[in-house]
């Protein structure tokens, strides 16, 4: 009999422990965040690396509600998008001009002079709806220069938060992008069902799951660290959104007492 170091569990006749998962050998040498060197890497084991996801977890768990406001901001930011976005009401209004036009078109080649006062009125109606969609499309824009501005703004304090708090922590098993937390529960998962044995492993899997390509998360990231670094914040990191990966908030899917059960 021997008794793990890790999570206190008396295991009889096993060479690996049956709560935790670590072998004797590794529970006698405990390994301790922030000790691995990325300028020399070398190859964690599988318990290692799930141990410091486990703290990942915990430190970055506070900050949730900050990685959520932070993607919120990002996508209403790619809903507005720098050229504007045009209220529904001036596309409905813009159909029916075309509508009135097009209808115009055809009574004239069709010589209807029967027609003729109705004509005009049509005509007024159809400048009076040109000039509201230019003026109401002109507004939408003032309107949403005001809200990217906005959200901008938000989304880069955000950012530096973010990015302070990720600093703070040392030396990290993982990079920026990947520490909002749902992303870290969803790496954890995966190690915990046995489907991977490294790091890469995981991260690799989370991308197959979510049916994206890594090219596709570069893509994003390099579009929202140029929206950062327009605004003046060159030193903030970019985090990927959890709901790039189909990780939405849904806070039954957490479970409150979680780090009772984690050493």
């Amino acid at each position: 009999m021997w008794l793990c170091k890790e999570c206190g569990y008396t295991n009889d006749g096993v060479k690996i422990c049956k709560r935790c998962g670590a072998s004797k050998e590794q529970s006698e040498s405990a390994y301790v965040a922030g000790t691995f060197d990325p300028d020399k890497p070398r190859e964690l084991t599988r318990y290692e690396t799930n141990k410091e996801l486990k703290r990942l977890d915990k430190y970055f768990a506070p900050m949730e509600s900050v990685y959520d406001e932070y993607d919120y901001c990002n996508q209403k930011l790619d809903f507005l998008d720098k050229k504007g976005f045009v209220p529904i009401g001036v596309a409905i209004y813009g159909l029916i001009t075309i509508a009135l036009a097009v209808w115009m078109i055809i009574l004239i080649c069709l010589k209807s002079f029967k027609l003729y006062n109705g004509l005009i009125i049509w005509m007024l109606m159809y400048v009076g709806l040109g000039v509201y969609c230019v003026v109401e499309y002109r507004r939408s824009l003032k309107d949403n220069r005001k809200k990217i501005k906005k959200y901008l703004g938000r989304e880069v304090e955000l950012a530096k938060q973010l990015t302070n708090h990720f600093n703070d922590y040392g030396t990290c098993l993982l990079n920026a992008e990947y520490t909002n937390p749902k992303i870290i529960d969803k790496l954890m998962q995966i190690f915990d069902s046995g489907r991977a044995d490294s790091l890469e492993e995981a991260i690799q899997l989370l991308y197959v799951e979510s049916g994206r390509t890594e090219e596709e998360n570069k893509k994003r990231l390099e579009l929202v660290g140029s929206r950062q670094i327009e605004f003046g914040a060159k030193e903030a990191k970019v985090f990927c959104a959890s709901s790039f990966f189909g990780l939405y908030n849904k806070k039954q899917d957490r479970n409150p007492f979680r780090y009772l059960f984690r050493r």
